[in-house]
């Protein structure tokens, strides 16, 4: 199992250090991929600034947006941000200097990946790893037990 913060879905959408290996990580045989509602927002953003600063023309940027918004149907289970999934996030902020998307992000793989943990079913064998391209919250991940996967640390 997958979960992908912000910084690692992106590289699904333009090529920089780390996109092969997203691609490959997400692309394996039933491969469930998770991410937060909050990246749904993020990806967009970084799309429209990319656009606005104008690394991609309009046609790219029209093509990213509709191709994003397809896979957000089709590869990506998206959680919701509420209390039970944001429950760490006050911990988190405490201890360590998270932004605060950061700490949704974190917070969310926590209680995704607890859940799997204390799950009965077969899927309580799965390991759940964090795609995260930020060093500083990889290195936080880390240090609240996820399996941690950084895409530019493996092209």
């Amino acid at each position: 199992m997958l979960y992908l913060d912000s910084s690692a879905i992106v590289k699904r959408y333009f090529k920089e250090k780390g996109s092969n290996a997203v691609i490959t990580r997400a692309a394996k045989p039933n491969q469930e991929t998770f991410t937060s509602v909050l990246s749904f927002a993020e990806v967009q953003s970084t799309i429209a600034r990319k656009h606005r600063e104008k690394q991609i023309t309009s046609q790219e940027f029209t093509r990213l947006r509709e191709t994003f918004e397809s896979d957000w149907t089709i590869l990506f289970t998206a959680i919701d941000c509420d209390l039970e999934t944001m429950g760490r996030l006050p911990q988190l902020v405490e201890l360590y200097p998270l932004k605060a998307g950061d700490a949704i992000q974190l917070s969310t793989a926590i209680w995704l990946n607890e859940g799997i943990q204390s799950d009965v079913s077969p899927r309580a064998k799965e390991v759940l790893e964090f795609g995260v391209a930020d060093r500083a919250l990889a290195a936080i991940a880390d240090k609240c037990g996820l399996r941690v996967f950084n895409p530019e640390d493996e092209n």
